[in-house]
């Protein structure tokens, strides 16, 4: 395909082979030769609504991955979109960095109302990952640059930049590129490791944080009252900030609207939040600063434009932000999200229960959950005895994630549900964790639909497809 400046509607009306061959030419040519071998790789999708997406051919597909953290809301929210469009009509002032936003401003004191009376200073960014950057910055110089190291767990995630990805454990930055100096990490809920990793940097020139996620999305494991109390207690010794990353967590997917607030007396001096914010709809993240922070490391007038961007809370992210924390914050929605979080987790337990030859374990909480089924499908472990050692680290724990991706091709192909799997080193579960808004019915049609796939067999036709490919890559 020759390169072309394509009008909107000439975008509309691609074809699904035109648009891997752009794939292929313009973006990612591996990317698009795994995804068109996928079952969803073989549909356009032309418009979602709620919980459901349509393909070009009429397909109406249950979308049950909540948008990896993204559609707390579900798709096109009738009230975001509603902001959005009357935002537009009126042509509000979008983007001027030398005028105050009334939108930003008024944005900025929302998230404050929700949180620890001391953490009330917003900056607004694009994506989680740079919210963690804003954090490590703040962070550092609220103790004057005097301390080298920062500590993340093992386990973790924060984002792909340079910074982010330093601090990743599941990452594994400086495999591929260079590494942020000074990044130390412990063993993930490890209280004892934590306290001899913060003593060991103490002594070669201190700490100025510890980044943790409360609750991590990518294991659906929690950090330990035990192991906050620690962290707390250590904080109080050596004075170091703390962050907590609530980008994938925050508002409502763990049953709390953040939850570190599950922990007693317990509240970070830094909070990065993104995803569910933007409302489906809008790329907007925050990083949320105690003010004794933010004074000691901004407050001085030479300092006032020291952490800027382009798109600093343009207006209509701003609004859309705005409007998905006021339906957020509605009296009854975190009943619906709790009761949406019961449910989930009797179907789950149900399952195992019923499946207890195909099913490992059920793991999560709130509306973040997974299974990890058993390598009972035998065609895949013939797949993986093909492949050579250095390309698996751990085989077994790759089987699991190989048959949760073949259950969840098996359930777009014959019930047109759309399920992920996290790419998470360590994670190996089938995610089961829709929208915030999902209702029953939805619930009850994804169930029935994963006990007959359970029932009736899995076709790993497409993934042996993927594997041999993957092969000739290696």
């Amino acid at each position: 395909m020759e390169k072309k400046i394509f009008t909107i509607d000439e975008a509309s009306k691609l074809s699904v082979k035109e648009v891997h061959n752009l794939y292929t030419n313009f973006i990612n040519p591996n990317q698009s030769q795994i995804f068109s071998l996928l079952p969803y790789g073989k549909d356009n999708f032309s418009h979602a609504i709620g919980t459901y997406m349509f393909t070009d051919s009429g397909k109406k597909i249950l979308d049950f991955t909540g948008g990896q953290g993204v559609l707390g809301l579900g798709h096109n929210h009738p009230r975001i979109i509603n902001a959005r469009i009357n935002f537009q009509k009126e042509n509000k002032v979008e983007v001027h960095k030398v005028i105050f936003s009334k939108y930003m401003a008024a944005l900025s004191s929302s998230l404050a109302a929700l949180l620890p009376d001391k953490l009330n200073k917003s900056f607004f960014l694009n994506s989680g990952a740079e919210a963690v950057e804003a954090a490590i910055k703040v962070c550092y110089k609220s103790l004057n640059g005097k301390n080298k190291y920062i500590l993340y767990s093992d386990k973790s995630y924060h984002g792909k930049l340079i910074g982010s990805g330093s601090i990743s454990g599941s990452y594994r930055i400086e495999k591929n590129f260079p590494k942020m100096e000074n990044c130390v990490s412990f063993k993930f809920n490890d209280p004892d490791d934590l306290e001899k990793k913060i003593q060991e940097c103490q002594n070669l020139g201190g700490i100025y944080s510890v980044i943790v996620e409360p609750y991590s999305a990518s294991m659906l494991e929690s950090c330990s009252d035990l192991f906050i109390q620690k962290l707390i207690d250590l904080k109080d010794k050596y004075k170091f900030k703390i962050i907590c990353d609530e980008v994938f967590t925050g508002f409502y997917k763990s049953n709390y609207m953040f939850y570190f607030q599950k922990f007693k007396k317990f509240s970070p001096d830094v909070l990065c939040l993104s995803k569910a914010i933007g409302g489906g709809k809008s790329s907007i993240s925050a990083v949320v600063m105690d003010e004794d922070v933010y004074n000691n490391a901004y407050n001085k007038l030479s300092d006032t434009f020291l952490h800027t961007t382009t798109y600093n809370a343009f207006g209509e992210e701003s609004i859309t932000a705005l409007e998905a924390i006021n339906i957020f914050s509605e009296k009854d929605f975190h009943l619906k999200v709790t009761n949406l979080s019961k449910l989930l987790s009797e179907k789950l337990q149900f399952l195992k229960n019923k499946h207890p030859d195909k099913i490992e374990s059920i793991k999560g909480t709130g509306i973040l959950n997974g299974i990890v089924f058993k390598s009972y499908l035998s065609s895949l472990g013939n797949i993986i005895e093909k492949l050579p050692l250095s390309f698996i680290n751990n085989k077994s724990f790759f089987l699991k994630k190989l048959t949760a991706s073949a259950i969840s091709s098996e359930l777009y192909e014959k019930y047109n549900i759309l399920a992920s799997i996290n790419d998470s080193k360590n994670s190996n579960h089938l995610c089961v964790a829709p929208a915030l808004i999902i209702n029953e019915n939805d619930v009850n049609y994804f169930f029935e639909s994963l006990e007959k796939t359970l029932n009736d067999g899995v076709n790993t036709k497409s993934l042996q497809i993927i594997f041999e490919f993957l092969k000739s890559k290696i």
